[in-house]
């Protein structure tokens, strides 16, 4: 039998691949991350307790964190496919940056200049703990991204690790918004922001080594 035929022969009765849920996969990763860090914040921190009133800063510091993680995402989605160009994913997370800096700036010009130490650091002698906490609340959401981009043997581990990070950690500070007795514009737009980097540097650091095959 020649090859060409033997080759036809082979292919001939072969089944289409089942195609990838990828999608349906990191959808529940996000929602599971999410759910856990709720559950740890409900449990280890306790929901503010005016959370009632402060109904709608504790869902502008969310929406706050989403739009971050929102931001973030569509890098790890293109590093689940080696050797795509990343493109403008670099610039959005930039820009995103940017607005942070200048929404930071605007509010701290909006306060009295007695005040604007207490705006942008949460209240006086006090310390923004959000870049301690949210770290901590991200690490299971992390473990679940980093076991999903296993599967999709990512080449630039640092970079991966990095970008799982950073979305984790947009993703815990949505459920550390449930907590966080601080609502100053000037303290999210700053130590949120400081805390996803925090994640993404961790994330850059863990990754390299956790992802490697």
């Amino acid at each position: 039998m020649k090859t060409d035929h033997l080759i036809d022969a082979l292919a001939r009765n072969v089944e289409p691949a089942e195609k990838s849920r990828w999608g349906g996969k990191l959808a529940i990763t996000i929602v599971a991350g999410l759910g856990i860090a709720a559950l740890l914040v409900a449990i280890g921190l306790g929901v503010r307790p005016d959370i009632g009133a402060a109904r709608m800063p504790v869902m502008m510091k969310a929406m706050f964190a989403a739009f971050a993680a929102a931001v973030m995402l569509p890098l790890v989605v293109q590093l689940m496919k080696p050797g795509r160009p990343l493109g403008w994913r670099i610039g959005a997370i930039l820009v995103f940056m940017g607005i942070c800096a200048v929404a930071t700036i605007i509010a701290l010009m909006g306060e009295m200049p007695e005040r604007r130490w207490e705006a942008w650091m949460g209240g006086r002698g006090s310390a923004p703990w959000c870049v301690v906490l949210i770290p901590i609340l991200a690490a299971p959401c992390a473990a679940l991204f980093t076991w999903l981009m296993r599967a999709f043997a990512p080449t630039q581990l640092t970079l991966t690790g990095a970008a799982i990070g950073a979305v984790s950690g947009g993703i815990a500070a949505m459920a550390y918004a449930m907590y966080c007795p601080t609502d100053s514009v000037a303290f999210v737009a700053t130590w949120y922001a400081v805390a996803i980097g925090v994640c993404a540097a961790l994330g850059a650091l863990l990754g390299s080594k956790i992802l490697r095959w």
